[in-house]
């Protein structure tokens, strides 16, 4: 996957907003040790870029003015009102030089389980590794098909290459098959208890990870 984008000399909100205006997003391209670099990038190539993208852990090649990068994107930033993108994060990576990604998991099969009545719980979609980016994979595939009730499917059972260390303990389960939900009718009485109780709001927990830390500027364009 190849795109082209263009060094960037216009720095800070003001500036960056006119370029947005022009049809372009701002971003940087960072790695170990190597200075960032200011770009920007066509508004239409990064839509279609993000929308072919199957999983974080796939390489571009970025063509910077003539010279030609591998990359991964870390972070794609979108305005909250409007889903916009409005700025996209790039990390330069070197052949010799290990990446942790994450990696997307499909599930394919149905898991007999089901047939049974019982439900299948996908608790992961997603699993942290760290290798070389030629022993990168671009997904992981778990087949279901043989998972009954009370039948879990852990880290440690996946059987990945030897190159690529999984960064979260084996023991995680990533899917199992539940018994079927026992439902509980509610008695009027019962009902009533629970007319003005207040249900908790649930917490929410933002994920997020930064490789390199952003400049004063940097920071700006991301809220802009």
């Amino acid at each position: 996957m190849k795109i082209e984008v263009k060094e960037r000399k216009e720095i800070g909100t003001n500036k960056v907003k006119h370029i947005r205006r022009e049809g372009w997003i701002p971003g940087i391209i960072y790695g170990h040790g190597e200075k960032s670099s200011h770009i920007k990038i066509r508004e239409e190539d990064l839509i279609r870029l993000v929308y072919e993208l199957h999983s974080a852990a796939t390489l571009i090649t970025l063509d910077l003015d003539g010279k030609e990068l591998q990359a991964i994107i870390r972070e794609a930033v979108r305005d909250p009102l409007t889903e916009k993108l409005i700025h996209v994060d790039f990390q330069h990576i070197h052949e010799d030089e290990e990446v942790t990604v994450h990696v997307a998991i499909d599930f394919e099969g149905e898991a007999k389980g089901i047939e049974e009545g019982g439900i299948l719980d996908i608790e992961r979609r997603h699993l942290t590794v760290r290798c070389l980016p030629k022993a990168m994979p671009g997904k992981i595939v778990i087949d279901v098909s043989d998972l009954g009730i009370g039948d879990s499917f852990h880290i440690g059972d996946l059987e990945l290459s030897k190159e690529v260390e999984v960064m979260e303990d084996s023991s995680a389960t990533i899917v199992n098959v539940l018994s079927p939900r026992k439902v509980v009718e509610v008695v009027p009485e019962e009902e009533e208890l629970l007319i003005g109780e207040e249900e908790e709001e649930p917490e929410i927990i933002k994920e997020g990870e930064t490789e390199a830390p952003l400049t004063k500027e940097e920071k700006e364009e991301t809220k802009e």
